[in-house]
């Protein structure tokens, strides 16, 4: 069949754009391309206002499918950058699960919350503006992962027969984290406690390895391998996984 285009032209519907192709077909068909773009291809013998009538008896149709459409496509373009608060307004993510965030005026002292089951719930005395709430969970990420990160380092310096002298947390952009082999501080991405423990365990096991060797040469990945031998595991899920 010939799918030449004869004609086109450009309708409208109610703010909608359509683009109209006339070919030699016998059938009307409209589509929507994956980046919203609609084209409606009709017969040449048809005319305009019969096309136009055609897509007023569709609309309803055509803007679900539409809506569905920017959706996917919203949700396909979305990424994470490194450093970035994960923190929609909504959910927070805690040792790779997303999980609802309930802000509740409450009698506990505020600026405290509980992490449950299904849910972390955050406990104020008064309204929070929208910065205030993204530094509360800051806050929650920080102290979850400062527990953690001080029981596995602990853990792990005893295998390892290294010992670290303290602990600092705080967000990187570039870094999951650091070691200062002078004197023997760590340093971790605040933003660890989004991903899974696995991989906060390896870059536990990677810093305090630096105390055996400061660099990254074959001995220092000897010795990461000694310990953790799936490491490579480890490093993959750190870079694959995305708080989305």
């Amino acid at each position: 069949m010939n799918s030449r285009i004869i004609r086109e032209t450009v309708l409208s519907l109610h703010g909608l754009k359509i683009k109209l192709q006339f070919k030699l077909v016998k059938n009307i068909t409209l589509r929507i391309k994956e980046n919203g773009d609609i084209f409606l291809t009709a017969p040449v013998g048809m005319s305009v206002s019969e096309v136009q009538r055609f897509l007023e008896s569709r609309e309803q149709w055509l803007r679900q499918k539409l809506q569905l459409v920017l959706q996917a496509q919203q949700k396909q373009d979305k990424k994470y950058s490194m450093g970035e608060l994960p923190f929609d307004g909504q959910h927070v993510w805690l040792w790779g699960r997303r999980l609802p965030a309930h802000f509740l005026l409450s009698s506990k002292k505020h600026g405290t919350y509980e992490v449950q089951a299904d849910a972390v719930c955050f406990y104020y005395r008064s309204e929070l503006s929208e910065k205030a709430r993204c530094a509360f969970v800051e806050y929650f990420y920080k102290q979850e992962l400062a527990g953690r990160g001080e029981q596995l380092l602990q853990a792990w310096e005893k295998k390892m027969g290294v010992r670290h002298t303290g602990l600092k947390v705080h967000r990187m952009k570039t870094r999951w984290g650091s070691c200062n082999v002078r004197t023997g501080s760590i340093n971790l991405n605040t933003l660890l406690a989004c991903w899974p423990q696995e991989c906060l365990e390896y870059i536990v096991v990677h810093e305090l390895a630096h105390l055996h060797e400061a660099n990254h040469s074959p001995r220092f990945h000897a010795i990461v391998e000694r310990y953790l031998p799936e490491w490579r595991e480890r490093k993959k899920l750190l870079a694959a996984f995305k708080p989305l």
